[in-house]
């Protein structure tokens, strides 16, 4: 592979030196979401997505189609599952126990990760539109009422509660809390402290704020004065403290989200919990729970963000009817890369400033490939939701070259952050500073260049009055023995004072680099 660098370098001379070579800092971030692999064949529509285990991630396709994914929706596996009618929802209670709900009572059950799926005996009750799932607690949201069953191992489900209301989203926690909305404002509750777990249709929501989305902290701690449960509509979030007895708007949008229409939602855990909030045009928000602010970003997925489903730590997944996109880091920019200073002569060093806001396990690795070669592993250290801080790093280049950082998730190379170029020149050094002679006089130039290339060749240039000019009778010289050079003789036919120098041109494996000024007196 060729690797081609074009440079631009302006030379000047002030006070008898050549004047440096600018050499600013070269910094790149990787992307915040990267767009997967979409598993499932063309006319296959996505619908809804769910995560499980350490770095399990599961698409639900029509056509009743299942994809699962051990390492993060890097590669998969297709299902295709019996029955006639298409699924709707999907969630998993844990690591091994997933669920797919649709229509005429169909709960379809996994019991190891989503390798096999089998119709679930028990499941005989109503149409389900959508599902959710904890270790303690599944719920199937039906047109007539909601299912629910305590033992995700052997489910034994009960038609809990009965609807006269359309509600569209439901979500559940471990201690046995669950909450659904839908048209109209509405919200109700299940409370666990019962037993049998009773249901409570709140008022608290007012009755044209249309619930599209919940989204529900996995461990709420409710009282403590940040909100835990959380009510989207179409323009606007309401977040609950108290199990949804009452709820109170977040701040307002951004400028940049008015007119978007949000669809759906998810809570990011780990150390700097967010609601991740997905509307029209692949806008993605993200509320911050800790300062009460939002952002607003937009991923590589072009159509409406109609499901959100979050991993562990800073994971994140968002779906479209058209594909799959991934947030290693709570939707940030996954990684920053600078390099200082981006422009060194050969041998020098170059520090690199390494930065990540992922809050999942994993490693991460800087590569280095120079000019003509291959990548490189240089520097690995392991990654954790403890935000470790990258130890200092620093190279000494002798040829132009890029480094990038990658991050290992499940195995799999997860993220890449853009290259960051380095540029190096060669070092020039003439064994000549200042010649003082007479006229009449005969004299070269030697000296070496480090590092050399087979085949390369020095330029002499000279000033006199002021304007640079290539010598036009041996002002090419090329190199012998590897790395060293030597002119051919210049007469002094008259007294005159001027400067020489030593110029190599860019190439494909380094920048273009000057030698010091030698300065020439003839008496």
């Amino acid at each position: 592979m060729r690797f081609l660098v074009a440079v631009a370098v302006a030379l000047a001379v002030a006070g008898g030196a050549a004047a440096a070579l600018a050499s600013p800092a070269a910094a790149s971030s990787a992307p915040a979401w990267t767009k997967l692999t979409d598993p499932f064949p063309a006319g296959v529509t996505l619908r809804s997505v769910a995560t499980f285990g350490p770095s399990g991630v599961a698409l639900l396709g029509s056509s009743r189609s299942i994809a699962i994914s051990v390492d993060g929706g890097t590669t998969w596996k297709l299902h295709i599952t019996s029955g006639g009618q298409a699924l709707q929802a999907l969630a998993f209670a844990d690591a091994n126990d997933g669920f797919a709900a649709g229509p005429a009572g169909t709960i379809l059950e996994s019991t190891n990760g989503g390798a096999t799926w089998a119709p679930d005996p028990s499941s005989s009750l109503g149409t389900f539109s959508a599902v959710a799932a904890s270790a303690r607690l599944i719920c199937a949201l039906g047109a007539t009422s909601i299912t629910a069953t305590t033992t995700p191992a052997a489910p034994s489900w009960t038609a809990e509660q009965p609807l006269t209301t359309n509600l569209s989203s439901i979500v559940c926690d471990v201690a046995g809390f669950a909450a659904a909305g839908g048209a109209g404002g509405t919200i109700m509750t299940r409370s666990a402290a019962t037993s049998p777990a009773t249901w409570t249709t709140l008022t608290s929501l007012p009755a044209d704020d249309n619930v599209v989305a919940l989204a529900l902290a996995p461990t709420p701690v409710w009282g403590n004065g940040t909100p835990d449960l959380f009510a989207v509509s179409a323009s606007d979030v309401q977040g609950s403290d108290d199990q949804g007895a009452s709820f109170t708007a977040l701040p307002t949008r951004p400028a940049s989200a008015s007119g978007s229409t949000q669809l759906s939602a998810a809570y990011l855990g780990g150390p700097h919990p967010r609601l991740l909030v997905g509307g029209q045009a692949g806008l993605l928000e993200r509320y911050e729970l800790g300062s009460g602010t939002w952002n607003v970003a937009r991923g590589p997925l072009a159509g409406a963000i109609i499901a959100c489903a979050t991993g562990p730590g800073s994971v994140a997944y968002a779906l479209s009817a058209a594909g799959i996109e991934r947030t290693l880091s709570y939707g940030d920019p996954a990684s920053t890369l600078t390099a200082t200073p981006a422009t060194v002569t050969a041998g020098a060093k170059v520090h690199f400033a390494i930065s990540s806001p992922i809050m999942a396990d994993g490693t991460l690795i800087l590569d280095g490939r120079p000019a003509g070669g291959s990548w490189q592993q240089m520097v690995s250290r392991s990654w954790s939701s403890s935000l470790p801080n990258f130890p200092a790093v620093s190279d000494s280049p002798q040829r132009t070259t890029l480094y990038r950082l990658r991050f290992v998730y499940a195995h799999k190379t997860a993220m890449t952050s853009p290259a960051v170029t380095v540029g190096v020149r060669p070092d020039i050094v003439v064994n000549q500073s200042s010649l003082h002679l007479r006229k009449g006089a005969a004299y070269r130039l030697t000296g070496h260049v480090f590092p050399a290339e087979n085949g390369a060749s020095v330029a002499v240039w000279t000033n006199r009055g002021g304007a640079w000019h290539k010598c036009t009778t041996g002002g090419t010289v090329q190199l012998s023995g590897g790395s060293t050079f030597r002119t051919r003789l210049f007469g002094t036919p008259k007294r005159e004072s001027y400067l020489l120098q030593v110029r190599i041109s860019a190439d494909r494996l380094h920048l273009a680099a000057v030698s010091l000024l030698v300065r020439v007196a003839i008496r």
